[in-house]
Order: C-alpha cells, then sequence, then structure tokens
C-alpha cells in the first residue's frame, strides 16, 4: 500500500492519454495536463511530461511512431503507448486506486507534535485555515456550476472527470465537518456560515 504513496503520477497520467486519446506528441501532452490542471489537483507538473517521455521510451512502454511538422512548428516526435505500456498503465491504476492512506499529512503532524506551548496559535491557525476550506467550497461549487452548464462536468458526457470532480468536493466537505468536531475539542466559537451548495434551493438561502 505505500509503494502507491509515492508513484509517479506523471507516468500514469502521461501512459492514460496515450491509452485513452492515441498517438500524440510531447506538446499535445503537455497542454492535456495544463487544460486540465492536473498539477493543481495531481501533482501533474506540466514541465515534467518531456522527462516523463524520454523515460517511458527509454522502458519501452512508449515508441516513436513519426515526426510531425505543422506550420511554422518544429518538427516533434509523435509517441504511442506499447502493449508494455499498457500492461504498465493497470499496474499504475491498481496502485493509485488502492490507495487509501494519502499522502503524508502535515496537519495531523503539526497537531500531534504540537508542543505544549502551541494551542492558542494551533487555533488562529485552524480558524484561518477553515476560512480557507468555505473559499475552497464556493470556488469548487461555481466550477461545477459552470461544468455543468459547458457540458464537461455531465456524469451524462463524462462520469469519470464528474466523480473525480464531486470527490474534490466530498473532501472539502469533509475537512469542514472535522473542523467543526476540533472547534468543540477545543472549546472555540465560530458563527461563520458555511458556503452555499451548488445545489441549494432558494428557500435554504433564504433560511441563511
Amino acid at each position: 500500500m505505500r509503494e502507491a504513496r509515492f508513484m509517479n503520477l506523471t507516468r500514469l497520467a502521461v501512459l492514460g492519454l496515450l491509452a485513452e486519446r492515441g498517438p500524440r506528441h510531447g506538446h499535445q501532452l503537455r497542454r492535456d495536463t495544463e487544460v486540465a490542471e492536473a498539477e493543481r489537483w495531481g501533482g501533474v507538473g506540466a514541465g515534467s511530461v518531456h522527462r516523463e517521455l524520454r523515460q517511458l521510451e527509454a522502458e519501452e512502454l512508449i515508441e516513436a511512431l513519426r515526426r510531425e511538422k505543422v506550420g511554422r512548428w518544429p518538427e516533434r516526435t509523435v509517441y504511442g503507448i506499447t502493449s508494455e505500456g499498457r500492461r504498465e498503465l493497470s499496474v499504475l491504476r491498481r496502485q493509485a486506486v488502492a490507495d487509501v492512506d494519502g499522502p503524508p499529512d502535515p496537519l495531523s503532524v503539526a497537531l500531534v507534535f504540537a508542543g505544549v506551548d502551541a494551542p492558542s496559535e494551533l487555533a488562529a491557525l485552524l480558524v484561518r485555515r477553515k476560512e480557507a476550506l468555505l473559499a475552497k467550497a464556493a470556488q469548487l461549487a461555481q466550477e461545477r456550476a459552470r461544468g455543468e452548464a459547458e457540458g464537461y462536468l455531465l456524469a451524462s458526457v463524462s462520469p469519470l472527470q464528474a466523480a473525480s470532480f464531486r470527490r474534490a468536493e466530498a473532501r472539502v466537505a469533509a475537512e469542514l465537518a472535522w473542523h467543526e468536531d476540533c472547534e468543540q475539542l477545543l472549546g472555540l466559537t465560530t458563527n461563520r456560515p458555511r458556503p452555499k451548495s451548488a445545489d441549494a434551493t432558494p428557500e435554504e438561502t433564504a433560511q441563511d
């Protein structure tokens, strides 16, 4: 289980894109990750795509299919995934989905090893963290509303992308629920309103 925590997610993304979308050159793959903002939520840096391509080719998980030139752009190598690359993608996918521990948790380390003189400082820091999460929840609700309006976050159009986005919302909601419990444990009281959900009815909004 621990190996999934430190797995190469750029490798997973590149192999997955080639398997799903067919042969592509490095610039296309980089743009795919940039458009998906994969660095923000998945740690897949667009700048590491070309380096990963070289490594994947050296391991014969992808292969150069042809050289392609469009307009004034320089020639680019178009890559395709090999049968061995598909097996590697299957292994990486299993590892990623099986990981229930997640990455190292800085907040838990800060709480467990806070030090005896830290409660008041931690309380203030937690208030600011909750405010940031409230802002994040509101942002996600707006992004989902826009994505559903434009069609790319509709479950009927892209169920896996919609599921991934809903997971991001659920994680923020869970963190906010934890903050409510933590405030009680630490004796804090905050009366800040929760963000309005994109699914809130006019009656619920009026009651708030």
